[in-house]
């Protein structure tokens, strides 16, 4: 075993909630189906689960003082305490953190107590083409176009990089995954599954968005063609999804659901219209007190039926 002092334990249960191995985290340690190339004392080998990915996640000591950090590099995804992580972004973990992939979940205890943490176990993770059903806030900026066309490209790329690391605060706040984002889109979610609250805390995060970027955008040196600030409209959408994996281990979201919500919101903030459109679904399934404008009834396009959509201006 690999030498060193141990910040803590990786505690393997079964899926049917056996323990049967516990890992001292030392330095690094890399959990998947494989972990190709990786020495027996630095991997936890989780096979017969095609949710786990051949290489699915690292555990690694990092920080002074030294703590646990997860890093998720699968394609099916992983869940702490119940909720969704983002890919690739360091999550610091603390003792007694429920780490679910697949249909195994793992416990990190930091230094050498092992106890099994209470309450209920999180959700597996789902698997790539499992349908699932998610609320979803998508986000687009209004004239990006004719914003990028005019820019100085590295303004664009910092201005950008400042708003989207903005968003993704708020996103944290409001307990949603960031799914994509590129250019002038930004895509997150909510799975109802593992949130009953998901769609109260899809909405909520659209409305604390909107303000962010309001009360940022005038201090980005990136400008409208008129010198105006930077504008966002936002759609949310609830429906039935299915994850699927395409070429170079990238995961797409897919439904109808997805589709009209980036519809709605390229007609957010435009035309008058508020800076964020909810769909039916949405506003019937709305339980905090939010405020719904409208209703406003239209067609889509790339859809055959109309879609129903009301602005959302915060909570009452």
């Amino acid at each position: 075993m690999t030498e060193g002092v141990a910040v803590g334990h990786v505690v393997i249960y079964t899926p049917d909630g056996q323990m049967f191995r516990r890992v001292p985290l030392v330095d690094r340690l890399f959990v998947g189906r494989e972990c190709a190339g990786v020495s027996e004392e630095h991997r936890i080998i989780l096979d017969g689960d095609l949710a786990i990915s051949r290489n699915h996640l690292e555990l690694r000591v990092d920080g002074e003082p030294a703590a646990a950090v997860l890093v998720d590099v699968s394609s099916n995804g992983t869940r702490v305490n119940g909720l969704r992580i983002e890919r690739s972004v360091p999550l610091p973990l603390k003792s007694g953190d429920l780490i679910a992939i697949g249909d195994y979940q793992l416990e990190y205890v930091a230094e050498s107590v092992v106890t099994r943490a209470g309450g209920s176990a999180p959700k597996a993770t789902v698997s790539v083409d499992a349908p699932t059903t998610m609320a979803m806030v998508m986000g687009d900026l209004i004239g990006f176009s004719t914003v990028s066309e005019q820019a100085d490209q590295a303004v664009l790329a910092r201005d950008l990089d400042r708003l989207y690391q903005e968003l993704r605060q708020v996103l944290a706040e409001n307990r949603g995954t960031l799914v994509d984002y590129v250019g002038d889109a930004f895509f997150a979610s909510w799975e109802i599954e593992a949130d009953p609250d998901a769609i109260d805390h899809a909405l909520a995060f659209a409305v604390a968005a909107d303000e962010r970027v309001r009360r940022c955008a005038p201090a980005l040196e990136l400008r409208n063609a008129d010198g105006s600030p930077l504008r966002m409209g936002w759609g949310v959408s609830l429906g039935t999804v299915v994850m699927r994996l395409m070429p170079g281990s990238v995961v797409m979201v897919i439904g109808d659901a997805v589709n009209v919500g980036f519809r709605v919101s390229s007609i957010a903030g435009r035309e008058h219209r508020p800076h964020i459109l909810a769909i039916e679904a949405v506003r019937h399934g709305a339980k905090g007190g939010f405020s719904f404008s409208g209703p406003e009834t239209l067609p889509v396009k790339g859809r055959v039926d109309e879609v129903t959509i009301y602005g959302v201006s915060g909570q009452t």
